[in-house]
């Protein structure tokens, strides 16, 4: 074995062995550690990285599926006193998203340039754990001397700064939830409402979401017209029988609306209408005109196996001759 590589790497090809029940209890994990995993709510196939670990490019680590780990990531949990940084490139390059609590799905996850975090992990590293906390100060220490008591003075704690609420941020939350719930954006009244709740009685956007669902309104939306027009939002089209019969059944479970429509931009089918998209409207807002099969195929490639974002496809289209020819006719 090369001595020359670095102890990190072992101690993570040790740890990618020990997943697979190949170094027993040879190799226990450390506490503070990280696992990546190919399914949200930490379901699928997983790698643990320990902390002081890191992966250049996952290209080259393979799943037991026998596919990279590259583009697989759609939740991270973190133990311990870890944290990570992910990154959308090989070499630590791209976006960067550190992350330092766990993560159940990265599709809620923006990027500033554009996009989702899900299946966009190209490269990553492990840090922990965290500096300690500064142990608490010693009591007031007592000198005594005769007929006197002296106190020595400690230094007073730091004051706890409490910020308000962001009030667009909690408006934003309302909206969403009904958006979620009942397919609309809250009307003046609700908004009042659920804005009172959650700042003066602490109410989270998931109440805010299961007292919409105990509404009147809620239980007068056909299960049927939601789903139709999920698909027709997300995959332009309508429900064919087996997906409007599984919605259906997670409908009777208490999904939302929100939560359809997300599983389905998380599909195969999914991913493409979002890759068609981007592609045309880059396409049509840049050149002027629809994409040409060879430049679509050419993109497609690069947003699918590349991790290619619509910013990116757009400044690929604006770098190139006929974008600077169009320029020069105006």
């Amino acid at each position: 074995m090369n001595s020359t590589l670095p102890r990190f790497a072992l101690r993570l090809a040790a740890l990618f062995l020990a997943s697979l029940g190949w170094l027993g209890a040879q190799t226990p994990l450390s506490p503070d550690r990280v696992t990546f995993y190919t399914e949200p709510d930490f379901r699928g196939e997983a790698l643990t990285v320990e902390a002081g670990a890191t992966v250049e490019n996952l290209a080259r680590i393979t799943r037991p599926s026998q596919k990279p780990w590259a583009f697989a990531i759609s939740s991270i949990k973190v133990e311990g006193a870890a944290k990570a940084s992910v990154y959308t490139a090989a070499g630590f390059q791209g976006d960067r998203l550190d992350v330092t609590q766990s993560i159940t799905d990265l599709y809620g996850e923006l990027r500033r340039s554009g996009g989702t975090w899900d299946r966009t992990i190209v490269s990553l590293s492990v840090t922990g754990p965290r500096p300690t906390a500064p142990p608490p100060p010693p009591p007031p220490r007592y000198e005594e001397r005769p007929s006197t008591v002296y106190v020595v003075p400690q230094p007073p704690p730091p004051p706890v700064v409490v910020r308000p609420l962001d009030i667009r941020a909690v408006d934003a939350a309302i909206n969403r939830s009904f958006r979620d719930v009942l397919g609309r954006n809250a009307d003046p009244q609700g908004l009042r409402l659920y804005r009172e709740r959650i700042i003066r009685e602490g109410w989270s956007e998931e109440q805010v979401i299961r007292q919409l669902q105990r509404s009147d309104e809620a239980r007068g939306v056909d299960a049927t017209t939601a789903i139709t027009r999920a698909y027709r939002e997300v995959l332009g089209r309508d429900p064919d029988a087996q997906g409007l019969n599984h919605y259906r059944a997670q409908w009777r479970n208490g999904w939302t609306q929100g939560q359809i429509r997300d599983d389905l931009r998380r599909s195969q089918e999914g991913r493409n209408s979002h890759i068609q998209a981007a592609i045309t409207r880059a396409y049509r807002e840049i050149l002027g005109r629809e994409p040409d099969p060879g430049g679509f195929a050419n993109y497609e490639r690069l947003m699918r196996d590349k991790g290619y974002t619509e910013r990116d496809v757009r400044n690929a289209l604006m770098s190139g001759d006929e974008y600077r020819q169009r320029r020069g006719k105006k």
